[in-house]
């Protein structure tokens, strides 16, 4: 099987069209098979991936490539080189693995499930502050960004008075259509903030993830203190945006479909199934994993040569009938209770997000306090006036207007 090299390679990414479903045009590549051509902002035209079989085949291959700065990379902009070159989420092993396992421990399951406490007791004072009012109120802004903002904080050391200002830095750098002037500005900002933040934690380290890594890493020198910055400023952004936008979106599903609200108020033991689940189901990275072939390689019985770069669709893998169809539920309708822990949503292979067990321990505990505080939780606005980011890296709401 050769890739299919449509005269005219589409435009990638697509837009969704319904926040819900997989774009039309990774649905037919997916049904037809193979790898497709596309073409990407600066023309050139990557190979990508739909089929669920194919996308994590090209996730565990190591003659596909991470690295940025590897010729040939399938770059989502000219700012990613600048921003993420040579940080340890966009390199090969051995360094890869390397830097990971110094910023492992406060991200295995034990120890980010062991902040469920802590998270309950934040998403209380969330909602505490949500109820003393009427409504109607922004999700976004009052509940589901603070969480994951607060608690990245809390874990890295940043000072809880600085989130909201990174919050606004880090919108630029994941906006798609942001120029290269806003995102260098926010980068440079960013950057410059974390260089500091270092030194002033190496005079006062604390009880937090920089300051061990600061004292088992630095001072040993394995690791340079303005990498260690480097590296903070995306570990930081990656766990505030993330995991804001996904918990925006499984709000809404749940609020658009009461029987599987109902069935989790019922049974808050099925928080970890749903939480899988409407990761399946939203799939909320656009425009990631990205890979470029090192040497000559087969993926889904296509020929992929040395230089050329690899994609995949990650709502498009998740929602194929082959591996999501079972249990009477089609992979295009939402199933709390199908709890399909073999989805991609997290990507696959030695790349998988670092910080997805926070992610989950702080979704479970906020969809169910949420809706066992506020069963009549509602829409404020029709469906079709709530905006989506579809410009952006990561799916999700621009706000959640909700009443009760």
């Amino acid at each position: 099987m050769t890739t299919v090299d449509h005269e005219s390679a589409p435009a990638f990414p697509v837009a969704r069209s319904c926040p819900y479903a997989t774009p039309e045009l990774y649905e037919g590549f997916r049904e037809e098979g193979g790898l497709h051509r596309v073409t990407i902002w600066n023309g050139d035209r990557p190979h990508l991936a739909t089929r669920y079989d194919d996308v994590r085949a090209a996730l565990a291959e190591d003659s596909l490539s991470a690295d940025v700065l590897t010729e040939g990379f399938p770059l989502t902009s000219a700012f990613q080189p600048h921003h993420e070159g040579g940080i340890f989420l966009r390199t090969d092993n051995p360094e890869h693995d390397r830097i990971r396992r110094m910023l492992t421990r406060e991200f295995t399951v034990k120890n980010a499930f062991g902040l469920k406490a802590e998270i309950g007791e934040l998403v209380d004072e969330l909602l505490d502050g949500i109820l003393a009012e009427p409504g109607p109120v922004d999700l976004i802004s009052r509940f589901t960004s603070p969480i994951p903002g607060v608690m990245i904080s809390k874990i890295v050391g940043v000072p809880e008075s600085d989130r909201e200002h990174f919050t606004r830095l880090i919108a630029p750098i994941a906006d798609l259509s942001a120029t290269m002037e806003q995102k260098l500005a926010a980068g440079k900002e960013i950057g410059e903030y974390f260089a500091g933040f270092v030194q002033v934690k190496r005079k006062q380290p604390g009880e937090d993830l920089t300051s061990r890594v600061i004292r088992e890493f630095v001072e040993t020198g394995q690791l340079a203190e303005a990498e260690l910055a480097r590296i903070l400023g995306v570990l930081f952004g990656a766990g505030q945006e993330t995991t804001a936008n996904m918990l925006g979106l499984c709000i809404l599903a749940l609020l658009e479909h009461p029987e599987q609200s109902a069935r989790l108020r019922a049974d808050p033991n099925l928080a970890p199934s749903a939480v899988e689940e409407m990761l399946r189901y939203f799939s909320i990275v656009q425009t990631d994993p990205r890979r470029v072939a090192t040497k000559d390689v087969e993926i889904g019985g296509c020929p992929v040569r040395a230089g050329e770069g690899v994609m995949v669709s990650l709502i498009a893998a998740n929602h194929d009938p082959r591996v999501f169809g079972a249990n009477g539920a089609g992979p295009d309708e939402l199933d709390i209770t199908r709890n399909p822990r073999n989805h991609v949503a997290f990507g696959y292979g030695v790349h998988q997000c670092l910080g997805q067990n926070l992610a989950r321990a702080e979704m479970h505990v906020a969809l169910v306090r949420l809706f066992e505080r506020i069963p009549s939780l509602r829409l404020a606005v029709p469906f079709e006036e709530l905006r989506f980011h579809d410009t952006m890296l990561v799916y999700g709401l621009h706000e959640l207007p909700v009443t009760w």
